[in-house]
């Protein structure tokens, strides 16, 4: 993962949400319209009108509050904390809100932060400035700011890419201690269950019905243990020529397990194309996976792209595995004939380890302790460093409760004052 790569919550495609603006700054507005064609932005809608505080509260006693609000004040005094109170009073209590003010003042800041504001900024802000705080505020707000989504997905099949993701949910937990979920969409074709010593037991739909459902211990069952931090959801009950679940209803129960889990690994070897794109999208790094055929390489190369343009020509979080190496030898591509290729370094090469990887198969479980097995955890390792933040403990704020926005801050104030 690069060194350059742009903070997490800035390098992926954003969740479907309503953003306010009550600006005084026409610069700020410009940087709006400049959002509106940025892919992560895709999905966010925005109403930016010039106003303030006032503007807002007039506004919003006729129509529902957005997701998120941005108000603009040039006057910092006694009277801002009452007309937040009375904004609060016309908003939804699900509304977080950012307030933009002239001067930087901590006592200000640490009085708006208590009443349930998201943040306090000083304006004015440009289009980066102003991308950071609403992606962040967006993360935030779904408790996923901590969180880090992993994606492995295969050039072709039979290459080792639910093997590899699988080793590398094993290294989250117990290497990098991370509470870790491991997820395979690939319905009734998935073996990950068996692979992690656990047993198929639900559908992806059965998942969607129970998370959204009252019984939450119905919800928690579904789940494998597969050692203290690791957690696999053990789908696969599907027919095998039946779909397994709809990008929407997948996109919801991504959202509501990253909040569980600081970490989340997906193997898409066996996902629909559609969901494949909205977890590509989604997911912090991305490992692609190829053996170093020129058939395999090729297709690599073109899903590289391809992704690099759905994120607007970046591919920091993009990385290529070559799995395979020298399994015949006179027919593979060189290791600097693939870099040509690729026009990307890949992250690393694995030698071909047949008889490692069917020993783990056969066993039905996977073992970091395995020593044929040392190369793949020392790449797989480095490769995760650069993921989840090395030997730094990523917040569990997942398990905890929080408050939804800073009307329920205010709102949770007058209740006190009762």
């Amino acid at each position: 993962m690069s060194d350059t790569a742009l903070a997490p919550h800035l390098s992926i495609l954003l969740p479907p949400a309503r953003v306010g603006l009550h600006v005084l700054d026409g610069q700020i507005l410009s940087a709006v319209d400049q959002l509106k064609s940025d892919w992560r932005f895709a999905r966010i809608q925005f109403d930016g009108v010039e106003g303030d505080v006032s503007s807002a509260i007039q506004t919003y006693q006729n129509k529902p509050s957005p997701d998120l609000l941005l108000i603009e004040t040039k006057t910092i005094d006694d009277n801002l904390a009452k007309s937040l109170e009375n904004l609060a009073s016309v908003c939804s209590e699900n509304t977080s809100a950012i307030v933009i003010g002239p001067v930087n003042d901590v006592y200000l800041y640490r009085k708006l932060i208590d009443m349930g504001v998201s943040d306090y900024l000083v304006g004015p802000l440009n289009k980066d400035q102003l991308a950071d705080v609403i992606a962040k505020a967006l993360i935030t707000k779904l408790g996923q700011i901590s969180s880090r989504l992993i994606a492995f997905v295969g050039a072709k099949g039979g290459i080792g890419t639910s093997t590899l993701s699988q080793y590398a949910s094993l290294i989250s937990s117990e290497t990098f201690e991370q509470k870790t979920l491991l997820l395979d969409v690939a319905g009734a074709w998935s073996y990950m269950p068996l692979a992690m010593g656990g047993e198929q037991s639900a559908t992806m739909n059965e998942v969607y019905r129970l998370m959204n459902g009252t019984d939450k211990d119905a919800f928690r069952r579904l789940f494998h243990n597969v050692n203290d931090k690791l957690s696999i959801l053990p789908t696969g009950l599907e027919k095998l020529l039946d779909d397994t679940i709809s990008p929407d209803q997948f996109e919801q129960i991504i959202n509501h397990l990253m909040v569980v889990y600081p970490v989340m690994i997906v193997d898409l070897s066996g996902a629909s194309n559609i969901i494949k794109k909205l977890v590509l999208n989604r997911a912090h790094e991305i490992i692609v996976l190829s053996n170093p055929t020129v058939s395999s390489l090729r297709t690599a190369r073109t899903l590289m792209n391809e992704v690099k343009d759905l994120h607007d020509h970046h591919d920091e979080n993009i990385d290529l595995i070559v799995n395979m190496v020298d399994m015949a030898k006179e027919s593979e591509v060189s290791k600097d004939d693939i870099e040509k290729v690729i026009d990307k370094k890949p992250f690393g090469y694995i030698s071909f380890q047949p008889k490692s990887f069917l020993n783990a198969d056969i066993a039905g479980k996977r073992n970091l302790q395995d020593l044929a097995m040392n190369d793949v955890n020392e790449l797989l390792t480095k490769l995760l460093h650069g993921s989840i933040g090395g030997n730094q403990s990523l917040p569990e704020s997942a398990s905890k409760e929080q408050k939804s926005g800073f009307m329920s801050g205010i709102l949770s104030g007058f209740k006190t004052k009762k």
